[in-house]
C-alpha cells in the first residue's frame, strides 16, 4: 500500500499595504465645471462644492453664501477652487442644482416622452433635496443645462436675484442681533 505523503504548500507572504490618501472623487462633470468657472468664481461668489447634507446622504451642486467679508478655508475639489465645509462655520444662502437635460428631465424637453429608469430615480433624489432645502427655508435654484449653455443672461439675473435676497436675509438677520 502506498503511503500518503504530504505535498509542499507554498505559503504566499501578504505585502503590506501602505497607508495611502486617497482623494475623494465627486463625479465632477464638464458642465458643472464651466458653471463654477463663468458664473460663480467671474463674479467673485462664495460657496462650497458638493456641499454634503448628511442627514439625506445627498450632495448639493454648490451651496452660497452672501456672508464674502468673512475668511474662509479654502480646498480644491475635483479641480474646482472652493470652500471647505468642514471645520468652520459657513452660513448658506442658497443652493445651487446645475442639471442636465437629458439626466435630469428638462421639462421644456421632456414633455410626454418614455423615462429611462435613471431619469425617473433623479428626479426621485431631486425631490429629496427639494423637501431638505425647504424644511430649512434655504432656497433652491436650479439651472438647467440649456440655458447655461445657450442663456447666460438669464442665468446671471437669476443668481444675482438670490444673492440679492441673501442679502436682504443677511441684514435682517444682523438688525435682530443688534439691541434696540
Amino acid at each position: 500500500m502506498k503511503q500518503v505523503t504530504p505535498k509542499k504548500i507554498k505559503v504566499k507572504k501578504k505585502k503590506e499595504k501602505k497607508a495611502e490618501k486617497k482623494e475623494v472623487k465627486y463625479g465632477t462633470s464638464k458642465l458643472e465645471r464651466d458653471f463654477a468657472k463663468e458664473f460663480l468664481d467671474n463674479n467673485d461668489i462664495v460657496y462650497i462644492y458638493q456641499y454634503e447634507a448628511k442627514e439625506i446622504g445627498r450632495f448639493f451642486d454648490f451651496a452660497v453664501t452672501c456672508y464674502r467679508d468673512k475668511v474662509y478655508l479654502k480646498e480644491n475639489k475635483d479641480g474646482i477652487n472652493c470652500v471647505k465645509q468642514e471645520g468652520q462655520y459657513f452660513d448658506v444662502s442658497f443652493f445651487i442644482e446645475v442639471d442636465g437635460d437629458y439626466w435630469h428631465v428638462n421639462p421644456d424637453k421632456f414633455k410626454n416622452k418614455e423615462l429611462t429608469p435613471t431619469q425617473k430615480h433623479n428626479l426621485f433624489v431631486d425631490r429629496q433635496k427639494d423637501q431638505y432645502a425647504a424644511l430649512r427655508c434655504i432656497p433652491l435654484v436650479r439651472i438647467w443645462e440649456n440655458d447655461i449653455r445657450n442663456n447666460k443672461k438669464k442665468v446671471l439675473s437669476e443668481l444675482q436675484k438670490y444673492i440679492d435676497l441673501g442679502k436682504k436675509k443677511k441684514k435682517i438677520e444682523e438688525n435682530r442681533k443688534r439691541p434696540h
